[in-house]
This record gives structure tokens, C-alpha cells and sequence, in this order.
């Protein structure tokens, strides 16, 4: 992960958020790429009525968070269940919370409806 300041931003290719008393947290951009899929997590947490916190965020705080998960183009909304060893999910059961879940299905909707979102690549030949 990238490591600035006592703060985390990313692993190798995808941004971190965090869940912690039902308000989703994720780094500033400062240190690291904004990312789409970050923003369009963000605003779809604000459409479901989610409470967001765009700031620094600590290591420990990564730790002691109920639900962790990345954001990328690959991978997507891909909760986390362990940092540096230990365990991440609700009371250590390293399965993804309800905020996680919610996010996951409500971008894979939001992926598939607005198409003005989206550009389809053409057949490669």
C-alpha cells in the first residue's frame, strides 16, 4: 500500500475505503489517483443516502474498520478481508459488512442501466 504522511491511499492498483459506524471513509486524492470507480462508488453512496468522508485516513484506522474494500477498473467493488495479517469484516469473520454489499450490487446495477456511463469497445479483430 501506499504509505504518506502515517496515511494510506492504495494498493498496487485499485484506492481503499473504509466502513466504520455506517459512514464510508476514503482517502483524499492527494496522494493518489482520484479513480473513477472510486468517484462513482462516492456518488452512489450519496444517491443510497450514505454518509462519505473524503480525508486522510490512518493505517490503524484501515485496522479497526468494520468493513474494508478497493475500488478499480478490474476488480471492481472487491471487499477486503485482511491487512498486514489481520482480519478485517464484522467481528472478524472476514466477510464482507452490508455497506460493502450494498455497493457492490447497486454499481453492478447502475453499470448495467446507465448506459450513458459506459462505452462499449468494439470486437477486436
Amino acid at each position: 500500500c501506499d504509505r504518506q504522511h502515517d496515511g494510506i491511499t492504495m494498493d498496487k492498483d485499485n484506492n481503499l475505503s473504509g466502513c466504520e459506524d455506517a459512514v464510508l471513509v476514503t482517502p483524499t486524492a492527494d496522494a493518489c489517483l482520484p479513480g473513477i470507480t472510486r468517484d462513482t462508488v462516492l456518488l452512489l453512496a450519496k444517491e443510497l443516502g450514505i454518509k462519505t468522508e473524503v480525508r486522510r485516513v490512518s493505517l490503524s484506522e484501515f485496522y479497526s474498520a468494520h468493513e474494508v474494500f478497493t475500488t478499480g477498473t478490474m476488480g471492481e467493488l472487491t471487499p477486503v478481508t485482511m491487512i498486514d495479517g489481520r482480519v478485517i469484516g464484522w467481528e472478524d469473520t472476514m466477510k464482507r459488512g452490508a455497506v460493502t454489499e450494498l455497493l457492490q450490487k447497486t454499481y453492478k446495477k447502475a453499470v448495467a442501466t446507465r448506459l450513458h456511463w459506459s462505452t462499449e469497445i468494439p470486437p477486436f479483430c
